[in-house]
């Protein structure tokens, strides 16, 4: 517990991009820190958004900020300092878009993954250039919060900092994430992410794509990959179907009624859904790249993400086996109970109450 430390707590992705990795994540955080610490967490929104009404409950206050453009604050510094002066805190913590200049509170930021740097999309070139622009900011915060070991050595890489200054908090799984109360029947693989092209969508389709998965269940793409429309021919072939923004309930439906979740993603900072998806009694076929091998430790099928042969013969497999597919199961469901919310909740406590003693030093 932080005892009378008041944390700062910008929430704004939670509601910008909800369907996102980083804004469930500011969620379940925020949701996480309001129930640790009743009473000392100011909450920073965006103006003319549905706030959750435990929110007012358990915050210190609920604050309303005019200018909800995604990064807005990154070369807006003179908001924050006139929000700040208004809102006292402690210390502040920024989970996205980087940290402006001149913030004179201790910061915590939240870094993810190094993709931009590794992953140049030309057709996206301000999008990058943005991003990594608010990557190299991170470098002004007191203390950098790394999602996973991948992410903390992905920063070390490509921003000059202190590697004391990092520390690893790993993600949870939110407690809606649960198997069926009784078995069911596959009925479709599935995959759920970004259509950014490091997700890599392409190996999905053409696993889907190849005469062989005639003896496949149907592709179930969920999320902003949904809207590729590349996918339209699966899906006018009746093999494939667009879930394009799934609520918490319908992604455990969707879990929970799949053969296995494909993670084919060239790079992730952490890899929410194949936890999820474990939390679910899912079997995975995972990438091993980024940090996917570290999340999913040994309860997941790890494959090369440019082979898409493999990939066919795996999920192949899986649905010839029943066997194999209830030991990943039970394998992913032991490994997801060591991720938990209220755990990370309690990491980044350590990490605010570190970062205020280090300014002060």
């Amino acid at each position: 517990m932080m005892g009378t430390v008041r944390i700062g707590f910008d929430a704004r992705a939670a509601f910008l991009d909800p369907d996102r990795g980083f804004g469930r994540f500011t969620r379940a955080l925020a949701e996480a820190l309001l129930q640790a610490v009743p009473g000392e967490v100011i909450v920073f929104v965006p103006h003319g958004f549905l706030v959750p009404p435990p929110w007012y409950l358990r915050a210190a206050s609920v604050v309303q900020l005019v200018r909800p453009r995604r990064g807005a604050f990154l070369v807006d510094a003179p908001a924050w300092a006139f929000t700040l002066r208004r809102h006292r805190v402690d210390v502040l913590h920024l989970p996205t878009w980087g940290v402006p200049r001149g913030l004179n509170i201790p910061v915590v930021a939240t870094f993810y993954d190094a993709t931009p740097f590794r992953f140049p999309s030309p057709r996206q070139r301000w999008r990058r250039q943005r991003a990594r622009l608010a990557i190299r900011s991170i470098a002004r915060a007191t203390l950098v919060h790394a999602i996973s070991r991948h992410a903390k050595s992905e920063l070390l890489d490509v921003v000059p900092i202190s590697e004391t200054r990092v520390s690893v908090v790993p993600l949870g799984v939110d407690g809606a994430f649960t198997p069926a109360p009784a078995p069911v029947a596959p009925r479709h693989a599935l995959f759920v992410g970004g259509g950014d092209p490091h997700k890599n969508l392409d190996l999905a389709l053409a696993v889907w794509a190849h005469p062989a998965a005639v003896a496949l269940p149907p592709l179930v793409v969920a999320g902003a990959a949904a809207a590729d429309p590349r996918l339209q021919r699966l899906v006018q072939a009746r093999v494939a179907r667009a879930v394009p923004h799934p609520d918490d309930g319908e992604l455990v439906a969707l879990y929970r009624e799949a053969l296995a979740l494909l993670v084919p993603s060239r790079n992730e900072g952490f890899g929410l859904p194949a936890l999820e998806a474990m939390a679910c009694g899912c079997p995975v076929v995972a990438a091993r790249a980024g940090a996917l091998p570290e999340v999913c430790g040994d309860a997941a099928i790890l494959l090369d993400p440019d082979d898409p042969a493999a990939w066919r013969a795996a999920i192949t497999g899986l649905a010839a086996d029943p066997a194999r597919r209830a030991a990943l199961a039970v394998a992913g469901l032991q490994r997801a109970r060591a991720f938990t919310w209220e755990r990370t909740a309690r990491g980044m406590l350590e990490l605010y109450g570190a970062a205020t003693r280090s300014e002060r030093s």
